[in-house]
């Protein structure tokens, strides 16, 4: 019996944002799901705007699997994470162990297939850069949600958010920004009216 499946399948019991009072929980499968249509419209405006050659289809593919540690960590929060040192390489060594005891348990005709994906290894640094924008844009927007339902606990991570989006320069993240988050302060009347 190969487990690999049925464990990135519990991705919907994970929740984040876990030391934040939110007004609507946020679980990893759907903000996997978000990285990952924002991660193929940042490569397409990569290719198409901005004369690169990323694959949107190995972006897309590596923002699936881009959390599944957690499904075995838990979502650690980032002002914990990233608040040392120490203990950001003991994270990401523990990561690592998830990760690789994960892929343990995926048939091994099909694990070298799957293995690229899950790890990342099979981009490029651009597209690695593209992807972890995805990411941050993917809590800059949760953070928007969820400031525009009244909620200031997340003015702060909002802040540190878009900061950290800024240092990833790259023009399609910028074009994104500019063209396509204002979108998302819109309700659904005002988006159907676009």
């Amino acid at each position: 019996m190969y487990n690999f499946n049925a464990l990135v399948s519990r991705l919907k019991y994970i929740p984040r944002w876990s030391l934040m009072r939110q007004s609507r929980q946020e679980f990893v499968a759907e903000h996997t799901t978000e990285v990952m249509h924002i991660a193929h419209t940042l490569a397409i405006i990569a290719n198409k705007k901005f004369g690169q050659n990323v694959s949107a289809e190995n972006i897309v593919i590596c923002g699936l699997y881009h959390d599944i540690s957690e499904i075995l960590t838990g979502d650690m929060p980032t002002p914990v994470k990233y608040n040392d040192e120490v203990l950001k390489l003991a994270y990401k060594d523990m990561e690592s162990k998830a990760l690789n005891k994960m892929l343990d348990t995926i048939d091994s005709d099909i694990k070298d297939d799957i293995s690229p994906f899950a790890t990342c290894e099979n981009l490029s640094d651009r597209e690695k850069k593209i992807l972890k924008a995805a990411d941050k844009l993917s809590a800059l927007i949760k953070c928007m949600e969820e400031l525009r339902c009244g909620n200031s606990e997340f003015k702060s991570a909002y802040n540190s958010t878009k900061q950290s989006i800024e240092k990833i320069n790259l023009p399609e993240v910028d074009y994104f920004i500019k063209n396509m988050l204002p979108a998302y302060n819109l309700c659904l009347d005002e988006l159907a009216k676009i």
